[in-house]
């Protein structure tokens, strides 16, 4: 009998499963299983000679082609020099089945990332690049490599917001004819219909295709190809170009797929440029700033005008001077408004400008009369916060406003923000709601501690982004600003020490040009340092 028998169990199917405790070759300690999957189980390892930790993936003997795809594995690993890939550090055979052991790989799968957290689309298709670049590192080695399993669940994605490929199962090389290996849905005709067809790069492209089509929309891609090519062209939730390219890449017929990765990295370089900066090069075009101020915090705000060119620059040079501390004086709103009222603008345009003025007119005019009249002109699926804004403009202006339906508008609006992806908005709109919070009908200690607890959840949520390489928070402005006005919550609040952690925070993250804030900054901290209870007392 093996000597490692002792420390196998069975589990309720029948299978072999490594116990917890288990010592390896006098050196790696199971701590763990982690994850399982057809044939084999992966578990978490403690190396006991240097303390790392390694991941013990354990492949059972007794299944069909057990020993090819455990070696076929190890054969494809072994080779491997590329960030995105584990590297195998140790293997072999026992009569119970194969361990190979290798890099462990710290964080969540792509699946569970994104039924967690609605990712930006800047995000997924930075890491369609990567994923890009890895296949295509794998097609390029000497003899080329197929990946052949491309799904959510196959990528790992770091703390750090980096992504790693897993399991090497059945990969193959170039050339090999099909199999009834891969995972329906994700894997080329070619593949599992066990056609006998020649496989090649054209079949990990299918699969990458997928894959993209998984990751904007959160689910895994049906098994009938006629079925989710109909789904995928009638999706208007994806933009017209990232359906095109999704629907080249999983054309039945291989000839007319992208030849390779490096074309469809072409390709996908110039969406991520179209994407992520929405501008479209056209002679009547013209980029407009718009500012808004949160509490003397700006956000710059680029739209895309496409009216008649002269009008947007008359507009553009009436603006200026009517812009104070980055809001709009009442000759800018007054301005904008007299664009709006005599149709100069065109449509869309006019739509942008409407939303940009109903938020004005809400958050530091009070006007809700007139900000509702402006939101009335929003389109909703472009602007779906309009819906909370409108309501809350109702509510106030009704005869006797409902405080709790109030608050109830303004936990819908939150959840609804939660749901974005790391973007500007996500961060732009904590800031309104720690603003509509402070003017909720509440005993003041209830509003202040709604608007400090809406702001510390922004900020843990900005740092978890920035740290994961979700978001950049260009110069730290949004942490600088929620820790600016927490500083401010905490003293009313009575929180002297928080106070002074968020004050000395916020100091370190504005900028030396911005002397006003930081000198009312340091002015709070002296108080609240001399133990003064607050600015009042001066």
């Amino acid at each position: 009998m093996n000597k490692y028998i002792d420390y196998l169990c069975h589990t309720d199917r029948g299978d072999f499963m490594l116990s917890n405790g288990m010592i390896l070759r006098d050196r790696y300690r199971i701590v763990k299983r982690i994850g399982r999957g057809g044939s084999s189980s992966v578990y978490l390892a403690e190396d006991l000679s240097i303390g790392k930790k390694w991941a013990v993936k354990f492949i059972e003997s007794g299944y069909d082609d057990t020993g090819w795809l455990a070696q076929n594995e190890i054969t494809m690993m072994i080779r491997l020099d590329y960030e995105m890939f584990p590297r195998i550090v140790d293997a072999w055979q026992e009569a119970e089945g194969y361990i190979i052991v290798s890099d462990y790989i710290e964080g969540v799968t792509l699946e569970k990332v994104l039924k967690e957290k609605q990712i930006g689309k800047k995000t997924i298709l930075k890491w369609c690049m990567d994923i890009a670049g890895a296949i295509k590192y794998l097609h390029e080695c000497k003899p080329s490599i197929l990946y052949l399993d491309l799904k959510l669940e196959n990528i790992m994605v770091r703390k750090d917001g980096t992504l790693k490929l897993i399991d090497f199962g059945i990969a193959g090389r170039i050339a090999q004819r099909g199999s009834l290996y891969g995972t329906p849905g994700y894997a080329a005709p070619e593949q599992y219909y066990n056609r006998g067809d020649m496989l090649d790069e054209r079949t990990d492209v299918f699969a990458f295709g997928m894959l993209m089509y998984a990751m904007f929309k959160n689910q895994r891609p049906v098994g009938e190809l006629k079925e989710q090519t109909n789904i995928i062209r009638n999706d208007r939730k994806i933009s017209n170009k990232i359906r095109a390219f999704i629907l080249k890449c999983i054309r039945e017929d291989k000839d007319e797929r992208y030849l390779d990765m490096k074309e469809v990295i072409k390709v996908l370089d110039s969406l991520r440029g179209k994407e992520i900066y929405k501008i479209k090069l056209v002679a009547a075009a013209l980029t407009a700033v718009i500012c808004i101020v949160f509490s003397g915090f700006t956000t710059v705000r680029y739209v895309l005008m496409e009216p008649v060119k002269d009008v947007a620059t008359d507009m553009a040079k009436e603006l200026e001077g009517h812009i104070v501390d980055g809001e709009y004086t009442d000759e800018g709103i007054r301005i904008i408004c007299g664009y709006i009222e005599a149709g100069s603008l065109d449509e869309s345009a006019c739509e942008r400008f409407s939303y940009e003025v109903g938020r004005n007119y809400f958050l530091f005019k009070r006007n809700y009369r007139e900000a509702l009249r402006y939101f009335r002109n929003v389109d909703e699926e472009k602007h779906p916060d309009s819906v909370y804004y409108k309501q809350l403009c109702e509510l106030q202006l009704s005869f006797e406003e409902d405080n709790e339906e109030y608050a109830n508008t303004i936990r819908e609006f939150a959840s609804y923000n939660r749901c974005l992806g790391y973007e500007d908005a996500r961060f732009d709109n904590t800031l309104m709601l720690a603003n509509l919070y402070e003017g909720m009908q509440y005993s003041s200690e209830e509003a202040v501690e709604e608007e400090k607890k809406c702001l510390e959840e922004g900020l843990k949520d900005l740092k978890y982004a920035v740290m994961s390489g979700l978001y950049e928070d260009a110069g730290s402005k949004y942490e600088a600003e929620y820790c600016r006005r927490l500083c401010m919550l905490c003293e009313m609040a009575g929180d002297n020490d928080n106070a002074v952690r968020y004050g000395e925070q916020a100091l370190k993250l504005i900028s030396s040009g911005n002397e006003v804030v930081r000198q009312d900054i340091r002015k709070r901290m002296q108080i609240l340092k001399c133990g003064a209870k607050g600015i009042g007392q001066l």
